[in-house]
């Protein structure tokens, strides 16, 4: 008998995986995909958009009041 871990891990017998390994294996990841996913979605992604859906609304309201849309011009020398 050997005494290298490697040949004697070489002589062993590997059984075939599970019929369904495979559609076990991408049932689990996709489900942990979507989960991510949903995760990033409602944590950065909804906020972004409620914001800008936001200052569009502001801006609807305030065109309605007063008749007219100003727009904050940005400094164009930067």
């Amino acid at each position: 008998m050997s005494l290298n871990l490697l040949e004697q891990l070489a002589d062993l017998d590997v059984p075939p995986p599970p019929a369904k390994f495979d559609a076990q294996l991408h049932e689990r990841v996709n489900r942990s995909l979507v989960k991510s996913q949903l995760v990033d979605l409602i944590a950065s992604g909804l906020p972004w958009a409620l914001g800008h859906f936001a200052r569009a609304f502001v801006g609807l309201i305030t065109f309605t009041l007063i008749g007219r849309y100003e727009i904050k011009q940005k400094d164009k020398r930067r």
